[in-house]
């Protein structure tokens, strides 16, 4: 179905996530950092979430390895947390996001694996770049869980938001697996250009088989530009949008999402869209700069 909608409603990027992870009380963040940082707490509040925070850098974050100066004045942020048990049945632990310590490269910030031991939090390990400031806990059959979260990046030629699951059963680096993405390619300033959104995100059991299953959608613009200065501030208010649904059934033995049936041609199709709008914007890239990698 195609539809005329506004540019800077629907199509933005950057609206509001559809997930936001619950920010801690002051007492839960107290007692998470005396874990994740002790003797470091710092009154200096943390300006997105008004608590606590970690400074200078601990020893495990980038800065705080690599640039032990820098590390003295930037501050570890605790964002959000979420209470499950993510490594096994009955265990009592909680993922917490930080901002702070990490360039842009590693995302920023990173998640840290915690679990309670003899009644007090104790650090398990951490992940940087891996943000889970916008995800909600999904319960297994076994007994534990995984989070299904949103992502998002903003890099010199494109902006790109995602859906992932994020699995902390798995060693730091395979934790993160993408289910399905977007791309707005308009700051590439070329003579086309490719922009979308994830409008809205739901669970449902599709297949009858007790687990919820996921439903997206989203909206996909394409235009081209003839002015010099190609999609870069053009107007895009009359554009057509395409706005689709897409349904994608939790695989049990896999625990990850693969597109339905009835879905995964529009899927694939989507995805390659989103692939070759990305390969041409970093063509543009400037000269001595690097662009940022997809998310995996």
């Amino acid at each position: 179905m195609l539809a005329a909608l506004v540019f800077g409603t629907s199509l933005c990027l950057g609206q509001s996530l559809v997930w936001q992870s619950p920010s801690p009380s002051l007492p839960e963040a107290t007692a998470l950092l005396t874990a994740v940082c002790p003797g470091s707490i710092q009154s200096d509040h943390n300006p997105s979430t008004s608590l606590p925070v970690c400074k200078p850098c601990p020893e495990y974050t980038t800065v705080g390895q690599m640039q032990p100066g820098m590390a003295i004045h930037e501050s570890f942020g605790l964002r959000t947390v979420i209470y499950g048990s993510f490594t096994a049945r009955g265990a009592e632990e909680a993922v917490a996001s930080f901002e702070g310590c990490e360039s842009h490269a590693t995302g920023f910030g990173g998640s840290i694996l915690l679990r309670k031991l003899h009644g007090s939090w104790a650090m398990v390990d951490y992940t940087l770049a891996l943000v889970t400031s916008a995800c909600q806990p999904y319960h297994l059959k076994t007994g534990r869980d995984l989070l299904l979260c949103e992502g998002e990046d903003h890099h010199m030629d494109a902006t790109e938001e995602w859906i992932y699951v994020c699995d902390f059963s798995r060693q730091p680096t395979a934790r993160s697996r993408s289910v399905f993405g977007v791309l707005d390619t308009r700051n590439a300033c070329g003579d086309s250009a490719i922009w979308g959104s994830i409008d809205k995100v739901r669970l449902r059991d599709l297949n009858g088989d007790g687990m919820p299953d996921l439903t997206l959608e989203v909206s996909v613009g394409q235009g081209t530009f003839s002015n010099p200065a190609g999609s870069c501030n053009a107007d895009t208010s009359h554009a057509l949008v395409e706005s689709q649904k897409l349904d994608f059934l939790f695989q049990q033995d896999t625990e990850s999402f693969l597109p339905a049936p009835d879905s995964k041609t529009l899927a694939d199709r989507l995805q390659n869209l989103f692939k070759k709008a990305r390969e041409k914007a970093l063509k543009t890239v400037s000269p001595g700069s690097t662009p940022s990698p997809p998310p995996q």
